[in-house]
C-alpha cells in the first residue's frame, strides 16, 4: 500500500452484544421478501486478495484496473470469485 491510504480494519473477533428484538418490521414486510437467491451471472463478484486487499469489484476488468493503480501489478492470481 502507498503511504497516504488508510483502510479501516476489524479485529478477528468482535465483542459480543445482546441481541435486540425487531419491533418495527411488520409481517407484511417479511412476506413481501427482503432478498432473493442469485447466481454468478446475475451477481458478479471479484475480490482482490493480493496483499490482503479484499476490495470488491463487479468485473475482472475493473479489478485489473484497480490492481494496476493500487498495487502496480498486472498479476491475475489471488482473485476470489464465483464467476469463473
Amino acid at each position: 500500500m502507498s503511504g497516504s491510504h488508510s483502510f479501516p480494519t476489524l479485529p478477528s473477533v468482535l465483542p459480543s452484544a445482546p441481541a435486540l428484538q425487531d419491533v418495527r418490521t411488520t409481517p407484511q414486510q417479511i412476506s413481501a421478501g427482503l432478498g432473493r437467491v442469485t447466481n454468478p451471472t446475475e451477481t458478479p463478484i471479484f475480490i482482490c486478495a493480493l496483499s490482503s486487499c479484499n476490495r470488491l469489484f463487479p468485473s475482472k476488468d475493473r479489478l485489473m484496473v484497480h490492481r494496476q493503480n493500487a498495487h502496480n501489478s498486472s498479476e491475475d492470481n489471488d482473485i476470489i470469485t464465483w464467476n469463473e
